[in-house]
């Protein structure tokens, strides 16, 4: 059998598109290029103007790589400007036809805004609650009321995957934030992102605030970094968290920009399952921590989600990832919205007498799995507490006296538990149970026993840990020295 590929352009794809695509072969004559964006503006289908440019379009080394990597030099600017008719003695020189025409771009600037205001005050007196609404948005204000209405849970109830909590609080809070819009790379049935309070949004149904974004993690986060630039709007995207890697760069562009979009990824561990090692997150969680500003927000049951949402809705100026999981999460002991918020709190101290011998810090599904562990160690005369971490980066915000409490000075030795790599663990535990390698396929229990995510194991290792500690004096994690001033290049 013979295969005929059409070799399609990539100006005859968006042809086939049925976009509006349109050629102009002389970049160097603007006004053809004004005409070109004037017809693009008539058109109501999508545009797309083809150019073709000189690189370094008047200099002496015009057309090649040599002008792109390197300053011009003082000679050959001065024979670039000669070749534009400009003087080349003349540096931060502004002609006075350039100066008219900006004061005359301010002039028309300031008499629209004038307009605008007119038209905004007649707004507010024939709309006044809209008019409530556009200043809270253009402000960046939630609707009072909005973060208490985020739910709480208690032990006991239906255990649920922290993805369908997700979807709960979502639902929750859409109605009351018309500005939040957002959707999913093509994964809506497995993220649980859709709203039930509108439709999508299509060129028939523009008010819809779901978007269909498709296989394009990518392109998904950078229209997200758009709509949050443009203002008045509160962006989400969601895709599994294996697939933030196909996004990082847009992801890493909210972070360096200050955009607080809320990145929603399902799917969070080798818990996933059956799709195997290539849909299984291993690395992902230490490589979105070690990005400045950015919250990795992976909570361990539903008062840690509602948590999570909170974090996202109330931080402007630093995204959120929300690493949710596919299986069920009960409601741990001793979790709480108010101490999430923290970042890391103790979760619970097992009974008994005596000191704390060992503290079990753990993350996401892993947090309910150190706790039963806990019981077992209690059992056998070994105190045991439980620290849950939801955000690394928020707990290392908190003051070295928060820390000190949740760590017992650091004269108690900690074992991490994470079904992720432990990659960054070791300067909160002295052991780890982690991810050495890429996850299998099958089903996420026969996966945790698998690769030791088991109360059985992580007592066995919690023994071991405790004793090698029994006559050896516990390195001090808090003493670590800490070159702040070098570090941050302040």
């Amino acid at each position: 059998m013979v295969r005929h590929v059409s070799h399609l352009s990539p100006w005859q794809r968006y042809e086939s598109y049925d976009w509006h695509v349109q050629s102009v072969a002389d970049i160097s004559n603007l006004d053809n290029l004004r005409d070109a964006i004037a017809a693009a503006k008539a058109d109501p289908r999508p545009s797309m103007i083809k150019v073709k440019t000189i690189i370094g379009h008047g200099a002496p080394k015009q057309g090649t790589s040599k002008v792109h990597g390197a300053p011009l030099g003082a000679e050959d600017l001065a024979t670039t400007k000669k070749g534009f008719g400009l003087d080349p003695e003349k540096s931060f020189f502004f002609a006075d036809e350039v100066v008219s025409h900006y004061k005359s771009v301010t002039k028309r600037v300031e008499e629209g805004k004038v307009k605008h205001d007119a038209l905004l005050k007649k707004y507010k007196t024939a709309f006044p609650d809209l008019h409530k609404q556009f200043e809270r948005q253009l402000a960046g204000e939630l609707p009072a009321g909005l973060i208490d209405a985020l739910p709480s849970y208690n032990v006991g109830d239906a255990t649920k995957a922290t993805r369908q909590i997700s979807q709960a609080v979502l639902n929750e809070i859409a109605p009351a934030l018309p500005e939040l819009i957002g959707g999913s790379a093509d994964l809506t049935p497995s993220n649980l992102t859709a709203l039930a309070c509108s439709g999508d949004f299509q060129k028939d149904t523009p008010a819809g605030r779901y978007v269909r974004f498709g296989v394009r993690e990518h392109a998904m986060a950078g229209i997200c970094n758009g709509m949050f630039a443009y203002g008045m709007l509160r962006p989400f995207c969601a895709t599994f968290l294996n697939f933030a890697g196909y996004a990082l760069g847009s992801i890493r562009l909210s972070a360096l920009s200050k955009f607080g979009v809320i990145y929603i990824c399902t799917h969070d561990s080798i818990g996933q399952g059956e799709d195997g090692p290539t849909h299984q997150p291993v690395e992902m969680l230490e490589s979105l921590r070690s990005m400045p500003n950015i919250n990795v927000m992976r909570p361990c049951d539903g008062n840690e989600t509602s948590a999570a949402y909170q974090v996202a809705l109330e931080s402007r100026e630093t995204p959120t990832i929300l690493c949710l999981t596919r299986q069920g999460a009960p409601i741990v002991q001793g979790t709480s919205k108010a101490n999430a918020l923290k970042g890391g709190y103790v979760c619970s101290d097992t009974e008994g007498a005596g000191d704390v011998k060992l503290i079990l810090a753990a993350t996401g599904s892993e947090v309910n799995l150190v706790h039963e562990a806990a019981k077992v160690l209690a059992a056998a005369g070994i105190k045991t507490r439980v620290v849950s971490m939801p955000c690394q980066e928020i707990f290392d915000a908190q003051s070295a006296e928060y820390k000190a409490g949740v760590w017992l000075n650091g004269e108690v030795p900690v074992m991490s538990v994470e079904a992720a790599a432990t990659h960054g663990w070791d300067k909160y535990s002295h052991a780890q149970i982690g991810m050495e390698r890429f996850g299998a396929s099958g089903k996420g229990a026969h996966l945790f026993e698998k690769f030791g995510f088991t109360v059985d194991n992580v007592v066995k290792q919690a023994n071991a840990v405790v004793k090698y500690y029994e006559a050896k004096s516990v390195p001090n994690l808090l003493n670590k020295p800490v070159f702040e001033n070098f570090v941050t290049g302040h």
